[in-house]
């Protein structure tokens, strides 16, 4: 669901607004070197490239410079309700699946009807999210046709290992340093957390 993030970001209220003012300047630009292909001056002192006024560059600087910050304060935002509510869901149905457990004693039963419960929880939970989440953009009717004849299951998922393996090439890694290094840094510490708790559940059952 992570892949969600910057689809959730950038359709914020505040950062649609400000994508739409860059769009704008974008178009603009465009009309603005068609027109000038077709216009021939034969001052050798004016410049080929015209462009914006420099006030105009530089409040597009400006513009662009802001929407990268308020998209990855948003980014961050949605991203730290979704652990919150994430982690708060799972201590409610903790506190739930205790008292199961606590009733009968912690035996083999109650145990598996904890974990059955669990499952049953975030299969519900999970509805929402598969209901509400944004679909991908639509395109034209013939590609939709296109792409769902053309359709396979093994073929996305391997198409998605192909991406993977593109994502961990050295030049990747040298472009997105931070980001590696964050995942190296999650993988010791859900490692070490795993590695923790089943080591404490062995000594409890021995």
């Amino acid at each position: 669901m992570n892949s969600y993030l910057p689809t959730l970001a950038q359709e914020s209220p505040h950062i649609a607004l400000m994508r739409q003012e860059l769009e704008n300047y974008d178009t603009l630009d465009a009309v603005t070197d068609r027109e000038g292909d077709d216009v021939v001056t034969e001052n050798s002192a004016t410049p080929l490239l015209s462009g914006y006024p420099q006030a105009t560059l530089e409040h597009r600087k400006d513009l662009e410079s802001r929407y990268q910050t308020f998209l990855a304060r948003e980014t961050s935002r949605i991203s730290s309700l979704g652990i919150a509510i994430g982690y708060g869901s799972g201590i409610v149905l903790l506190a739930l699946t205790l008292i199961p457990v606590n009733q009968l004693h912690g035996s083999t039963f109650a145990l598996r009807l904890a974990i059955g419960l669990s499952g049953i929880w975030w299969f519900i939970f999970s509805i929402p999210a598969a209901v509400l989440l944004p679909s991908p953009p639509p395109s034209t009717p013939e590609v939709n046709e296109l792409n769902q004849k053309n359709w396979s299951f093994m073929r996305e998922i391997l198409g998605a290992w192909i991406g993977l393996m593109n994502r961990l090439r050295w030049r990747e890694v040298k472009r997105l340093r931070n980001t590696f290094k964050f995942l190296a840094a999650w993988f010791l510490l859900s490692d070490g957390e795993q590695t923790t708790l089943l080591t404490s559940l062995h000594h409890l059952h021995s």
